[in-house]
């Protein structure tokens, strides 16, 4: 027979061991736990790859839009490149142009000069031959453009230009009347200027009046039938009577007749 103490003892201790072995162990997890764990690891790894998805796709943008402004830019500067050369050859061609106009204009210098000099002495001459009218104003403009064409400071077209000027007032003498206040043998006169044609003098009071003689360069007395139509014609070359025609003894050409 067993001592029953002995298999009391031996039945505590199959009891003790059966229920330590029901505990779960901490190196060895059940299925439903690993599968947790397995489903959380596999979530925490796509969120990480989903957060680098995401990170290169903003990236990819970002270098996507700087390719097309980097793109649209070069194509703005070529654009921009191609209208400066064609204002560069532009450019270029007005260069040779004005290079050519140049040489021209020197050219044209060296044959305008001597003909203005041809030009001015026509005109000094042609002025000593006219009518003795304007002496003073006329004298002095002939001697300022003696000045002009020898002053270096004054240029081709300004020479030229004030001696066209010249040329025009003496031709607006020939379609004009005129008059001027002179001294004739110490009597103060009006001159009255018709055109370039014929010049007539009438005392201040009225009391005398002539009529220059070209051929004799002289001036010869007017009978006093013709002072009160001088008077007139004065008055109308002074702008203070209106215009009308005028009855004159105009000076009759060599070879007419009379």
């Amino acid at each position: 027979m067993f001592n029953r103490q002995g298999v009391g003892a031996a039945l505590a201790l199959a009891l003790i061991g059966t229920a330590w072995a029901q505990q779960p162990s901490p190196q060895r997890a059940d299925p439903v736990t690993r599968a947790i764990e397995g489903t959380q690891q596999t979530q925490r790894a796509a969120a990480a790859s989903q957060q680098k998805v995401d990170q290169l796709d903003t990236q990819t943008r970002e270098l996507l839009e700087r390719y097309r402004a980097a793109t649209w830019q070069a194509q703005q500067l070529n654009v921009y490149a191609g209208q400066l050369d064609q204002l560069l050859s532009s450019q270029q061609q007005e260069l040779q142009s004005l290079q050519r106009q140049i040489v021209e204009m020197d050219r044209v210098e060296e044959q305008l000069l001597p003909l203005m000099l041809r030009m001015l002495d026509s005109l000094e001459q042609f002025v000593k031959l006219d009518l003795p009218f304007l002496a003073t104003e006329r004298e002095e403009r002939m001697q300022a453009l003696r000045r002009a064409m020898s002053d270096p400071e004054v240029g081709t077209a300004e020479r030229f230009r004030r001696l066209l000027e010249a040329y025009q007032i003496e031709t607006d003498y020939g379609r004009t009347l005129g008059v001027e206040r002179a001294e004739i043998e110490g009597v103060v006169v009006d001159i009255l200027r018709v055109g370039r044609t014929a010049l007539f003098s009438m005392s201040l009071d009225g009391g005398l009046a002539s009529r220059w003689d070209a051929t004799a360069q002289v001036w010869e007395p007017l009978p006093r039938r013709h002072v009160a139509e001088l008077k007139r014609a004065i008055r109308i070359a002074r702008e203070i009577a209106a215009p009308g025609l005028l009855v004159l003894p105009m000076p009759v050409a060599a070879g007419s007749a009379p």
